[in-house]
């Protein structure tokens, strides 16, 4: 191992014992938010959005994460809301990098991706869009990058990203507003019936992503 890789990994250990030994855990406790959301729900909402456009903005790989805790920490209705406004807008920042700013690096880091999309695109326009956001096979912080070095325009992206990301943000965020009402870290308090529903419905994503895609190509007329 490289003098560099101790380097950050002896640096990663330390933040972590200091996180712990910092009295950091108090801060994973859900109920601090959500009571903070009580008190102060606008400028929780809204300090959790820049939060959340700024991860994705930077292309961090944390989307689903948060996803999940603003479904926590909001419920599921206003996480939703919170939740696709921000991927739409940070997506778009995402993109624009890609563009403007990393073209190079995205273009030699991922040849591979960028000829399958740009065929995609060239094929079905939009609808490849959708299809890419509705079957997360490649990552939503790569996809973002991706197709910042094709010709896709920005309004494009945009809808297609807040329309094709609606189901999963339903999913995790319903997943989120169950894991947050737990109160006890008992089985019988874990395995609720909304638990349950929101373990299945996870699970059977990628069979309903598929069913929603051909409902779209049909309703499209794409063959």
């Amino acid at each position: 191992m490289s003098i560099k890789k101790l380097a950050l990994a002896a640096v990663i250990g330390i933040m972590i014992c200091l996180f712990l030994f910092g009295g950091g855990l108090k801060y994973l406790d859900i109920d601090i938010y959500q009571n903070l959301f009580q008190q102060s729900p606008w400028l929780t909402g809204g300090v959790f959005f820049m939060l959340f456009v700024l991860g994705t903005g930077l292309s961090l790989p944390i989307t689903a994460i948060l996803i999940v805790a603003s479904g926590m920490i909001f419920g599921m209705e206003i996480g939703v809301v919170i939740s696709l406004a921000a991927m739409t807008l940070g997506g778009t920042v995402s993109l624009l990098t890609g563009r403007f700013v990393f073209r190079d690096i995205v273009e030699r880091r991922f040849p591979g991706y960028i000829g399958v999309i740009n065929k995609g695109i060239e094929k079905e326009g939009a609808f490849y869009l959708l299809s890419l956001r509705l079957l997360p096979i490649i990552p939503f912080w790569i996809v973002n990058l991706l197709l910042g070095v094709t010709s896709v325009r920005i309004p494009t992206f945009m809808l297609t990203t807040l329309f094709g990301m609606i189901p999963v943000v339903l999913i995790y965020s319903y997943a989120g507003s169950q894991l947050g009402s737990i109160k006890e870290l008992k089985l019988g308090s874990i395995l609720t019936p909304g638990m349950i529903v929101a373990l299945c419905l996870l699970a059977a994503f990628p069979l309903l992503a598929k069913m929603l895609l051909k409902l779209a190509r049909r309703a499209l007329g794409k063959s």
